[in-house]
């Protein structure tokens, strides 16, 4: 899924496209059938709103294969990947500051993992809403449920680890949009946001990634490299407990016996929502 990169000038793009890439491949068929969800037949007009490496893209282009389709997104190495991938048009913008979509042009605005980086979330959602052509939709992949992988009980430590993580996740998540410059509260959910920026029908659906053990190789190596990002983040190191970093770092080493032992046990379930309104006819 796609996401807004903002602020990530020191980042390492050629590992971050591989997990990007990984993820869009694990992800792929509910990608489609999320595409499959939103297309009705005559759209014309389609943008991707913060691409990513263009798994959402790639998805859309196949179920509208006569339809313009634009990729945005605020990384040009995002946006070549995604050119290499579908070879759809792309705009390179700061979403932050700008949305390069005509006022009333678009059928179909897709935006994935994106608002949530924004200080005013609901200013942007109002903002893209203005884009949609009479009857257009804008559709919002943001929430949803954490991905589960873990059996509760690895041997060591104390059982739980993927419920703690959520927990850390969700502080840091709290502290990340606390430190956005201007960040505005937003204290109701996404079908409320939609609503207030003048769209009907809203509603909402949850698709589920569901990948039981023993996972192929490619899909423990997603799974290892989600959980190794953990580590990685910057922020989350002191809302995790040296237990559960050292446990982590064991998990995540192929070397390691706990990593060995839990390796047969991996699993995938997740569930990715996704958030829909009309924009009125004229």
């Amino acid at each position: 899924m796609a996401h807004q990169h903002g602020g990530t000038a020191d980042l390492d793009w050629s590992a971050m496209l591989d997990a990007l890439a990984r993820a869009d491949e694990i992800e792929a068929d509910v990608t489609a059938q999320i595409a499959g969800w939103l297309l009705t037949g005559p759209e014309r007009v389609i943008y991707d709103v913060g691409c990513g490496a263009g798994g959402m893209t790639a998805a859309l282009s196949a179920a509208a294969p006569d339809a313009r389709l634009v990729a945005v997104d605020g990384e040009p190495a995002l946006l070549a990947a995604t050119r290499r991938h579908t070879g759809v048009e792309t705009v390179l913008a700061d979403l932050g500051t700008e949305l390069p979509i005509p006022p009333a042009s678009a059928d179909l605005i897709w935006a994935s993992g994106v608002l949530h980086h924004l200080p005013d979330q609901q200013s942007v959602v109002t903002d893209l809403a203005t884009r949609l052509a009479p009857g257009g939709r804008l559709a919002l992949g943001e929430g949803g449920l954490q991905s589960r992988s873990l059996p509760w009980d690895l041997g060591i430590g104390e059982p739980g680890l993927e419920i703690r993580l959520d927990a850390a996740h969700d502080r840091w998540f709290t502290r990340m949009r606390r430190d956005l410059g201007g960040a505005l509260p937003m204290a109701y959910g996404w079908s409320t946001a939609l609503r207030h920026a003048g769209l009907v029908d809203v509603t909402a659906r949850s698709f589920l990634i569901d990948l039981p053990a023993p996972l192929g190789p490619g899909e423990s190596e997603y799974v290892i490299g989600r959980l190794r990002s953990l580590l990685e983040r910057d922020g989350l190191e002191d809302l995790v407990s040296a237990e559960d970093r050292d446990i982590l770092r064991r998990l995540t080493d192929p070397e390691d016996a706990v990593h060995r032992s839990v390796r047969s046990d991996l699993y995938l379930l997740a569930a990715r929502t996704v958030y829909v309104g009309r924009r009125p006819d004229a």
